[in-house]
């Protein structure tokens, strides 16, 4: 099978597969164990409008380049694994200091890493 044919993971956008992120195994691999708190944030078509915005925390449990990475969550969402995909660019060392999650309410101290992502749904034309 070419690559040509294969398809792209659901994280991905349609279109050209070149422009996907630059995949930095060494970089990723230091993640793994790191706390990372994550933000989610939904908008509708038009790009403006929040539908939803989700936060959850936990420990980077694995990397890879085309799967993604997975946290194993803590606190409320304790038990469950999520998974990200696999753009470093949007994961920042985070500033210490306390983090409350508008979400859920809970706080977080001193995780390592912030993690914030913007999902826009596609327009119903």
């Amino acid at each position: 099978m070419s690559d040509e044919s294969a398809p792209a993971p659901p994280w991905m956008p349609s279109g050209d597969l070149d422009d996907r992120p630059k995949w930095d195994r060494e970089e990723a691999e230091g993640f793994v164990g790191l706390l990372v708190l994550v933000g989610i944030t939904c908008l509708a078509a038009d790009g403006e409008r929040v539908i939803s915005q989700v936060q959850y925390f936990g420990r980077i449990v694995s990397v890879d380049a085309t799967k993604g990475l997975e946290i194993a969550c803590e606190g409320k969402l304790a038990g469950e694994i999520k998974t990200l995909p696999p753009d470093l660019r949007a994961f920042h060392h985070a500033k210490p200091g306390q983090y409350r999650l508008r979400s859920t309410g809970e706080t977080i101290e001193n995780p390592d890493l912030t993690a914030t992502w913007s999902i826009t749904e596609p327009s119903r034309s």
